[in-house]
């Protein structure tokens, strides 16, 4: 009896099971199941991506987080001679010398008010470290690698520093492309 109990117990659900699949199989749901799992793991890394956003006169901007290292408050700057006007000076971080980037400067806007929440985003482009000078520090938005718009054709000035144009939540932000941004 246990014997029989046994292989009664495994052939009905055999039984059963093949003639799920076999029926759906035909039509499409063991297909729509099985594409979904392949399609999820390659759309996965092109899925979310996260922005640090912050402002420079009266725009929004941000950098992808993957490229910042910290955040840090305003420090005491060592001007640096015979470098360019937007580098305000170095900082000494962890015995390494960081350039601070002023933003505003390079990209020839005004400032807006630097005051106890102005921050310095460290970032790492090309492998090399530098501290952008932000008016404030906004925060962190998620969004899609379709939501990144080109940069408009007639914009001239300035646009070699940009990745693009994002918007969310009825706020365009200005990506930009650290490289170029930070190089001289």
């Amino acid at each position: 009896r246990t014997k029989e109990a046994g292989s009664a117990a495994k052939g009905p659900p055999r039984a059963r099971q093949p003639p799920e699949p076999a029926a759906p199989a035909a039509g499409h749901s063991p297909e729509s199941p099985e594409a979904p799992p392949a399609d999820e793991p390659a759309a996965a890394p092109a899925q979310e991506m996260e922005m640090l956003s912050f402002r420079l006169g009266g725009e929004e901007y941000a950098v992808m987080v993957d490229d910042v290292r910290e955040v840090l408050k305003l420090r005491d700057l060592t001007v640096v001679p015979n470098t360019p006007d937007f580098i305000l000076g170095v900082i000494s971080l962890r015995g390494t010398m960081l350039p601070i980037v002023d933003l505003c400067k390079r990209f020839g806007i005004t400032p807006g008010v630097r005051d106890e929440k102005s921050r310095i985003v460290v970032v790492n482009p090309d492998e090399e470290d530098a501290g952008l000078m932000v008016d404030r520090v906004t925060g962190v938005l998620k969004i899609m690698p379709e939501e990144i718009k080109t940069t408009p054709e007639n914009i001239e000035h300035g646009a070699e520093f940009l990745r693009g144009i994002v918007r969310k939540e009825d706020k365009l932000y200005i990506l930009l492309d650290l490289v170029k941004a930070v190089g001289a």
